[in-house]
């Protein structure tokens, strides 16, 4: 990587074989790759749920932030891939419980579906830390 982009794996071991890495910061940019709702042993968690799989994509999303000095608080924007769009408005409660304060700005693209097959939707996001998180 360059000397001004950083990997970031929010102190969680990283399979080296993947050809991508949880997040990437540059300067005060953090570019958080596209995440499902998995566990710490790769399962999907909430199957069939798509409000409780959105709600421990976000609680993935903050500990990477918080690896940085961050929080969810510091996400300007997001993507959603999601594969129905049964409970998909419930989804926005779950945003309300993690940006509080700031609302990103979104996209939601319904999809035919995602890599994971339980996995009912896909979050990618982008976050600006305040001040120097160094």
């Amino acid at each position: 990587m360059q000397a001004d982009r950083e990997p970031v794996f929010g102190g969680k071991d990283w399979p080296p074989h993947y050809t991508f890495v949880p997040a990437v910061r540059a300067g005060n940019t953090v570019y958080l790759s596209g995440t499902t709702a998995t566990d710490d042993q790769g399962r999907i968690t909430a199957p069939g749920d798509i409000v409780e799989q959105t709600r421990q994509i976000f609680r993935k999303f903050g500990q990477l932030l918080a690896s940085l000095g961050g929080s969810c608080e510091d996400i300007v924007v997001t993507t959603d891939f999601f594969t129905t769009t049964k409970d998909y408005a419930k989804t926005a409660e779950v945003r309300r419980e993690f940006f509080v304060k700031n609302r990103p700005t979104s996209t939601g693209v319904m999809v035919a579906g995602l890599l994971r097959k339980e996995a009912l939707i896909e979050i990618s996001a982008i976050a600006v830390l305040r001040g120097d998180h160094r």
